[in-house]
């Protein structure tokens, strides 16, 4: 008479290759996924100084103009323009770029994707990750953003001309 086996598990050597095929998948996605989250930091500092741009443009032009008393800008970034807002001539006398980089860190608490730190500053030489924005000229603002490492993903200059 013949024995008659079970066959209904999976041998030792089944799971183990199952365990590695299962280890390697996970090994791709996890360094796949920090490749992603990556990619989108750097898309969004590199966004984020794109966008100032053309509202540092503004800033700066208004700061500029003969209407000194006018109230152009929504200098506390409550979403209004209005008698809480600075007048020309004291957006000039305060400086668009520590005005522009206060309102943005205090008011609207933005933070670098990379550390916990303000996303804006004017310091000399700036920290990696985050985005840069001094006035090398008179009639000049330089925006530079930097990712973690330091590389430059991001470098523009406004003129008032």
């Amino acid at each position: 008479m013949k024995l008659l086996r079970n066959n209904n598990g999976f041998s030792l050597i089944e799971l183990i290759v199952v365990v590695m095929v299962m280890t390697m998948l996970a090994g791709v996605a996890i360094v796949s996924y920090i490749g992603v989250q990556e990619r989108a930091r750097i898309a969004m500092i590199t966004r984020t100084a794109s966008n100032s741009r053309v509202e540092l443009l503004l800033w700066f032009q208004s700061s500029l103009s003969s209407q000194r008393s006018f109230r152009e800008i929504d200098t506390n970034f409550d979403g209004v323009i209005n008698g809480d807002d600075m007048t020309n001539e004291e957006l000039f006398n305060a400086g668009v770029v520590n005005t522009y980089i206060n309102g943005r860190n205090i008011t609207l608490k933005e933070k670098s994707p990379w550390l916990n730190r303000p996303l804006w500053n004017s310091e000399d030489p700036p920290p990696n990750g985050t985005i840069n924005v001094t006035q090398p000229l008179g009639n000049q603002i330089k925006i530079v953003a930097r990712e973690k490492n330091g590389v430059i993903v991001y470098e523009q200059i406004i003129s008032s001309d």
